[in-house]
């Protein structure tokens, strides 16, 4: 199996993933680095237990709100003009706060991946719906509105390019 950080970016650029997952988090307040989290176990033919998915959510709603949201906050302020600055200049600024969001996303994908007790040799017969049901779990332990008719969506769209089989670790 490849790394959580490599199957997720490949995954986000599938067709359709990232506006549905940049819908997710801004629309449904979601942490996509944790959702993703949750299908790359389900890939892995991991049932998230509780404990993981507790654990997870602690940690991706902890370094969110310490890093992660403020980041983001902070570069969508610079999307707009600002009185008496050259527009070059908050743009290259924009750049580089939007490289730091992207590299603290990957450290906590980095710590979700430490997370996960994985055995290779046992696939699950249905990844879809093992991928469904993780997908499910950490959403309603990020937040109390689980918006499923989404997720569901993200699910299909992932299986329909091929990020949903299961590979092992060679």
């Amino acid at each position: 199996m490849t790394s959580f950080w490599d199957w997720a970016v490949a995954a986000y650029g599938g067709d359709g993933v990232a506006a549905q997952c940049l819908s997710l988090q801004d629309d449904h307040d979601q942490c996509v680095p944790l959702l993703l989290w949750a299908v790359w176990t389900g890939v892995s033919g991991v049932k998230l237990t509780e404990d993981m998915v507790e654990e997870g959510a602690d940690m991706a709603r902890s370094w969110n709100d310490a890093v992660i949201s403020p980041l983001r906050i902070l570069r969508k302020r610079l999307r707009k003009p600002l009185s008496d600055i050259d527009d070059l200049a908050r743009e290259r600024i924009a750049a580089q706060v939007k490289s730091v969001e992207l590299n603290s996303e990957r450290e906590l994908m980095t710590a979700l991946e430490s997370l996960s007790i994985i055995d290779f040799s046992k696939a699950k017969q249905n990844l879809t719906a093992l991928c469904t049901d993780n997908v499910a779990v950490v959403a309603k332990a990020w937040g109390p509105k689980v918006p499923r008719p989404q997720l569901i969506s993200l699910i299909g769209t992932l299986s329909d390019g091929g990020f949903l089989e299961y590979t092992h670790m060679s």
